[in-house]
């Protein structure tokens, strides 16, 4: 027997702004509600069933949300992404270089572009942090105090994802591994505003692209914090949903 996904239509929706009217649903409070949109950004529910999920469809419309239903076999893992370490606009595009090869990529050929932000502790970078059982039985060994090992840093982290062309090549930018030298001048000494000015001035001309709302308020200035997802599987499950309002799947 199938299930389904009820997904919503509106590419651009603010992550939270069904809460209250999941919260509203059977099995739901508000903080499930919430926690739900945070982790799976766009969807209204998960592997329902045909009856559930148009019950659920029903409902959402008469809160003004439109949805489209779609078999959970749609609701495939985007395409691997390829991380970019320097983008740099030229003509009616721009040249991203990856690993080493340089590919461009036409402004009409992309058909998604969205951004993303969410918060997750810091991976330890020092081999103390990695193996402080290490540390601690050499300074037994030679009588000295155990050293103590930093507690994990929680961090906001940003990404940006291109998907461009019928073969759907991915590029993933993130603005701690990215060259801004392209930027000239303009070079700020933050990464993130450098992140914001380049996203900026490649997306204005992608005027095929759909784009998501945290997108949108990067570029704005508006406030972030109300769109923060769940982590780098919530934003592989937004451009899986923007794909399928992309090519039409839904039932």
């Amino acid at each position: 027997m199938s299930l389904y996904a009820l997904a919503i239509k509106v590419p651009s929706i603010e992550p939270l702004a069904p809460a209250a009217f999941l919260a509203g649903v059977k099995g739901y409070s508000r903080d499930s509600a919430r926690a739900f949109l945070r982790a799976q950004p766009g969807f209204l529910g998960r592997n329902l069933q045909l009856e559930a999920a148009r019950e659920l469809a029903a409902a959402a419309g008469l809160a003004g949300f439109e949805t489209m239903l779609v078999e959970e076999t749609a609701v495939q893992a985007p395409p691997r992404p390829i991380e970019a370490e320097k983008i740099e606009p030229k003509g009616n595009g721009f040249n991203a270089t990856a690993g080493g090869a340089l590919t461009f990529i036409p402004y009409e050929s992309i058909t998604v572009f969205t951004a993303a932000a969410y918060d997750a502790f810091t991976v330890p970078d020092t081999i103390q942090d990695m193996n402080p059982g290490v540390f601690e039985k050499m300074a037994r060994l030679v009588g000295a105090e155990t050293p103590k090992v930093p507690a994990p840093v929680r961090e906001t982290f940003f990404r940006a994802d291109i998907i461009s062309g019928e073969e759907r090549l991915r590029l993933l930018l993130k603005p701690e591994n990215l060259d801004f030298s392209p930027l000239g001048p303009a070079r700020s000494p933050s990464s993130l505003v450098n992140f914001r000015a380049l996203l900026g001035t490649i997306s204005a001309p992608c005027f095929k692209a759909v784009k998501n709302e945290f997108l949108l308020a990067f570029l704005a200035g508006r406030p972030l914090t109300p769109l923060k997802i769940a982590g780098p599987e919530a934003a592989d499950l937004e451009l899986t949903r923007l794909l399928l309002l992309t090519t039409k799947r839904a039932d």
